[in-house]
């Protein structure tokens, strides 16, 4: 827990240093070029820097039968935070350089680092690091090549019947579940002839590495899917799209077992999300471009494990509903500086068509979620 915390103030501080220092280099650079001709090559660097406070209403997604407990101090060892809300802090720096190094065709490299800082609960603080190259094939179709690593990322403190069987109902009992990610992704974009309409197909592969206490829930996920751009009006624009996901869980965590012959949980699933949105085009206010953007996204997840419900009843016949809204509101500032208004909504209900479990998996799964805030971001190129 102390090495998570650590962890956590680590990442909020270097992420702040390195905010610092870049917007003090901007400042000098500004100062120093301000003279300078307007007539310049093409910039071919971009840094973009953003921090982006924000309000969780649930940070660890906790049902109404966690919250209660949480509230009553019941379950020692189980709650490894301080308030069920939180103040967040999100600081992000992405870099890239572009080119043409095939003709006309723009060739893009890029690396981005983004953390979220919790106030409260700096437990929760996590961190993502991304490389990624982009190409232009042709003037009307592109594709992108990337990868993100997460280091560390905590869900929460569970109950672990491995530890149950040597210890009892005990505070020791309660493991922290973590996991490190590893996300390998590509998407290929095309602008169809009449202009109005542009398309985007993905392929992820994601693999998941848990902590000690939870092996078993290793995974192998792969994502494909597709998305449509539709231009309506000159200031409209909707889309919409689907996405399929297959997550293939380890479902063992002893050296002599197979999945077969385990008595662990198995949580492999596979689940289908459609999602449909708009970007609405406002009047300029005070010659400043705004705009709106909204989306919605319903996902079906089902876990096809094969173990008896006694054995793993969070999983055996479960399935999950999640719906989540995104609203956006962008406003530019002035040059190179924008902010944007925020809301996100989650919920998810979770049951199983048997009576024996569908209670327990809703009460332990069930959760609604907002988070509300802005997030300024500042571009300069070079």
């Amino acid at each position: 827990m102390v090495n998570c915390i650590k962890k956590a103030k680590s990442l909020s501080i270097r992420a702040t240093v390195l905010i610092l220092v870049t917007l003090t280099f901007l400042v000098i650079n500004q100062q120093i070029f301000a003279g300078d001709p307007p007539k310049k090559k093409a910039d071919k660097w971009a840094l973009t820097l953003s921090i982006n406070p924000y309000y969780d209403s649930n940070v660890l997604k906790y049902s109404d039968k966690y919250i209660q407990r949480f509230k009553n101090r019941e379950d020692p060892g189980r709650f490894h935070i301080n308030r069920i809300d939180d103040l967040t802090i999100g600081y992000s720096a992405g870099l890239t350089f572009s080119d043409k190094f095939i003709g006309k065709l723009r060739t893009t490299l890029g690396a981005g680092y983004d953390t979220d800082a919790y106030t409260y609960n700096s437990v929760k603080t996590w961190a993502t690091f991304e490389l990624f190259f982009r190409q232009q094939i042709t003037k009307s179709t592109s594709a992108q090549f990337s990868y993100s690593f997460i280091p560390e990322f905590y869900v929460r403190h569970f109950r672990d019947d491995d530890w149950v069987y040597y210890y009892g109902y005990t505070e020791i009992a309660f493991q922290p579940y973590t996991f490190s990610k590893d996300n390998f992704s590509f998407w290929v974009h095309q602008i169809l002839p009449w202009r109005t309409t542009r398309a985007r197909l993905y392929f992820t592969y994601s693999r998941y590495f848990l902590n000690e206490a939870y092996t078993e829930y290793d995974s192998n996920d792969y994502m494909f899917g597709f998305r449509i751009y539709q231009t309506l009006m000159k200031n409209l624009q909707i889309t919409f799209g689907y996405l399929y996901t297959n997550s293939d869980a380890k479902g063992y965590d002893e050296p002599t077992e197979t999945r077969d012959l385990s008595d662990d949980s198995d949580a492999t699933n596979y689940e289908h999300t459609y999602f449909a949105g708009f970007k609405l085009n406002f009047p300029e206010i005070f010659s400043r471009p705004n705009y709106l953007r909204t989306n919605f996204q319903y996902q079906r997840t089902f876990f096809t494990t094969e173990q008896f419900v006694e054995i793993d009843p969070l999983h055996a016949g479960r399935y999950d509903y999640n719906y989540r809204l995104f609203l956006n509101y962008n406003l530019i500032l002035i040059k190179n500086l924008s902010a944007t208004l925020f809301y996100n909504w989650y919920m998810r209900e979770a049951g199983s068509p048997s009576e024996y479990n569908d209670e327990y998996i809703s009460d332990e799964k069930d959760y609604t979620q907002y988070r509300l805030g802005v997030s300024f971001n500042y571009l300069i190129t070079f």
